[in-house]
């Protein structure tokens, strides 16, 4: 049996082929006009898949390269600060230096507006912020670090968090970034505490707290003398009487030159004699160090000649008067700062006399009270004496130079984070170049190729038309049966 192909069967035929070659053109068409091989995940499902993963560890790689910027710029802008405070602190240690031989008050008035405008600018590097909140506030970038720096404090506050920031990244180490505030501008390296005075208060042997400069005053108590003389304290002892000490500092001779009590002389600690007699009830007598008692002379006993002892009481204070701590005379003794909490250890056993004591903790002044003690060690604002004053000013120098050393250091550590987060971005850009080809491989389309196959489809579509328009001509064969 012959088999004849109908016309309809030809139709049939054509009509696939021509649909086969028209979706294959099409998709040739998209490939050349995205560049993109993969357009569905039926076009290639294994393709499809790696195409998203490599997609999501680029955008990971994205996401991280934008941390890295971001660190990278607050670095940089800190690492600006951060200069700068090393050129106002090298200017100030300069005018240190200067003022150990500068007498003129219009020179010193000079350098102290100098002073106070490298105060105002360091205040303001310290505070410095980006758009992204202040820059030496650790993670408490929205909290000004320094809010009290400007003001006369004994010692700056700082309110920031006292943790750095740090770049996190996923399958890196954590990288430190920005150093807290109290790490760049308070640094401690305590030394042995410094006292001058006349009190003979002397520095106590426990671990003090307290940073800077404090006064500390001695003032007297109550008056008591012993030895059965009759010699009392006069009216005038309490404030005015400036001994201080337990039994055995103080002594003062009686001599009844008149046997029978009504007068004779009195010396305090081998001091001049001063001529009493009964009527005197606040009489002033003077130590040979310009130590001061008065005395109610109304009841000596008749005929006592003699030196007795004398004790005298009193208290101590390192915040202005505010709280007061009562005097034991004992090797270590230690009074507090209400305003902060902050201790001062002390000798008090050779505490002798009244008076307001300067105190110095080398080693703990910030950047702010470095300064700050420089120039009102120029204005002698303590009142110390020529020679103490020249010592001070000394000192402030070695407090500068100290605290600029450590800048320099902190400036090392920055820039060695720089440089670290700087290698970071430069392996994680090639990590996400690298990605970015895996990616293109799996999913771009070969254009030439693309080109090519379209051309040939375009052919064999013409082909196909042309061969399918001869099939379909009618001939005489059509008519036949």
């Amino acid at each position: 049996m012959i088999n004849r192909i109908s016309q309809a069967q030809i139709t049939k035929s054509a009509v696939s082929h021509l649909a086969g070659q028209t979706a294959e053109m099409f998709k040739r068409q998209q490939e050349i006009s995205t560049g993109l091989r993969i357009q569905k995940p039926s076009d290639d499902p294994s393709g499809m898949r790696r195409s998203l993963i490599q997609k999501d560890r680029i955008e990971r790689l994205d996401a991280h390269i934008s941390s890295i910027q971001f660190a990278q710029s607050r670095l940089s802008q800190a690492a600006v600060q951060l200069q700068d405070a090393n050129a106002l602190l090298v200017r100030a240690q300069g005018i240190a230096l200067q003022s150990q031989q500068t007498t003129d008050q219009s020179e010193v008035n000079v350098l102290v507006s100098e002073l106070n405008g490298i105060l105002d600018q360091l205040v303001s590097v310290a505070n410095a912020s980006d758009e992204n909140g202040y820059l030496f506030s650790g993670t408490a970038s929205q909290t000004l670090p320094f809010p009290d720096a400007a003001a006369n404090n004994l010692e700056s506050v700082y309110a920031g968090a006292p943790a750095n920031t740090q770049l996190l990244i996923t399958g890196d180490v954590a990288r430190d970034a920005l150093l807290p505030g109290d790490m760049v501008f308070q640094s401690i390296a305590r030394e042995a505490t410094i006292l001058q005075g006349t009190t003979g208060a002397r520095p106590g042997t426990g671990t003090d707290t307290a940073t800077g400069t404090r006064e500390l005053q001695i003032v007297h108590g109550t008056t008591t003398y012993w030895g059965g003389s009759g010699v009392s304290a006069g009216s005038g002892s309490e404030a005015g009487d400036t001994i201080i000490g337990p039994v055995g500092t103080n002594h003062l001779q009686v001599n009844d030159l008149s046997g029978d009590g009504s007068s004779g002389t009195f010396s305090l600690n081998g001091g001049p004699e001063v001529t009493f007699t009964s009527a005197d009830t606040n009489l002033l007598v003077t130590g040979p160090k310009g130590e001061k008692v008065y005395l109610d002379a109304s009841a000596i006993v008749a005929g006592f000649s003699g030196s007795i002892d004398i004790t005298s009481t009193g208290t101590m204070s390192i915040d202005g008067g505010v709280t007061t701590t009562p005097l034991t005379f004992a090797a270590n003794e230690v009074v507090t700062d209400s305003r902060n909490g902050a201790m001062v250890n002390l000798n008090t056993s050779t505490i002798s006399r009244t008076g307001t004591d300067q105190v110095e903790f080398p080693g703990t002044t910030d950047v702010f009270n470095a300064v700050r003690s420089l120039r009102d060690d120029l204005l002698n604002t303590r009142n110390l004496s020529t020679s103490d004053r020249a010592a001070a000013l000394d000192r402030r120098l070695g407090d500068l130079e100290r605290v600029h050393a450590h800048i320099l250091d902190i400036i090392g550590v920055q820039s060695v984070s720089m440089e670290q987060i700087d290698r970071l971005q430069n392996r994680t850009e090639d990590l996400q170049l690298s990605g970015k080809i895996q990616y293109s491989d799996t999913v771009s389309a070969d254009v030439t190729e693309s080109v090519t196959r379209l051309q040939e489809l375009t052919n064999l579509q013409q082909f196909t038309m042309a061969a399918v328009s001869q099939l379909m001509t009618p001939n005489l064969l059509n008519y036949i049966n």
